[in-house]
C-alpha cells in the first residue's frame, strides 16, 4: 500500500481524487500558465506518488455570473481526496452569515454523500485579513471562522490562506500575462501565490 504523508493510496492502487473550486480553488486563474497553478501542482505532485485518477462535478454560476457554494452538484463520488476551496465570491457578494454557513453545510454535505470516506481538505477563503474593499477584518475573519466549523462538521481538514494574499508579491505585479488572455490584476494569485496555496495544502497534508 502506497503512503505519502495523510494520504493512503488504496488497495486498488489508483487514488481518486476530485477539486471543487471557483476561479482560484479550480480553475487556476492568473497564472501564467495551467501547469502553475496550485491545482496542476498539486495533481504532479500526487502523480509522482501514484496512479492518480480524477473525478467531476456539475458547475454553474450564479445570478451575478460568480461561482458560490451552490454552483456545486452531481459530485462523481468515491474519491479517497477531495479538495473544495469555495467561498470567496460569497464575501465578496456580502452574503449574510447564517446563509453563507448554511449554503457551505450544503456543498459538503453533497460532497460527503457522494464520498464519505475521502480525505476532505477544505480551504478558506483567497481575501485579505483587513477585508480590503470587499469586507471589513472582522468579517472576513468570521465567514473563515464558518468555513472553518463545517469543515470539522464534515470530519474535514480546513486550510486557511488570508495570510497568503496579505504578501503582496503572491498576486502583484499587475499586468503581467497569464494563460487564458489575462492579465495579473493584483487580487488572484499569480504564480508565486499559486505556488504558495500548492506548498500550504502540500504541507497539511504532508506530502
Amino acid at each position: 500500500m502506497t503512503q505519502a504523508g495523510k494520504i493512503t493510496w488504496p488497495n486498488s492502487g489508483t487514488l481518486r481524487v476530485n477539486f471543487l473550486g471557483d476561479s482560484v480553488g479550480y480553475r487556476g486563474s492568473f497564472a501564467s500558465t495551467l501547469e502553475n497553478s496550485w491545482r496542476y501542482l498539486m495533481r504532479a505532485r500526487l502523480e509522482s506518488v501514484g496512479p492518480v485518477a480524477y473525478g467531476s462535478y456539475d458547475h454553474t454560476h450564479n445570478a451575478n455570473g460568480n461561482t458560490v457554494f451552490t454552483s456545486v452538484s452531481n459530485v462523481s463520488g468515491g474519491e479517497d481526496l477531495t479538495f473544495v476551496m469555495l467561498g470567496t465570491n460569497n464575501v465578496r457578494e456580502a452574503q449574510e452569515y447564517n446563509a453563507f454557513s448554511s449554503d457551505c453545510a450544503s456543498a459538503l454535505d453533497r460532497v460527503r454523500a457522494a464520498a464519505p470516506d475521502a480525505l476532505l481538505v477544505v480551504g478558506g477563503t483567497w481575501m485579505p485579513s483587513n477585508g480590503g474593499p470587499w469586507a471589513d477584518c472582522e468579517r472576513v475573519a468570521h465567514y473563515n471562522v464558518l468555513i472553518a466549523e463545517q469543515a470539522h462538521k464534515h470530519d474535514g481538514l480546513y486550510v486557511p490562506f488570508t495570510d497568503l494574499f496579505d504578501h503582496a508579491p503572491n498576486r502583484h505585479p499587475t499586468g503581467d500575462p497569464a494563460f487564458g488572455g489575462y492579465t495579473t490584476d493584483g487580487f488572484h494569485p499569480n504564480d508565486t501565490g499559486h505556488r504558495a496555496i500548492y506548498d500550504r495544502y502540500r504541507i497539511a497534508l504532508s506530502l
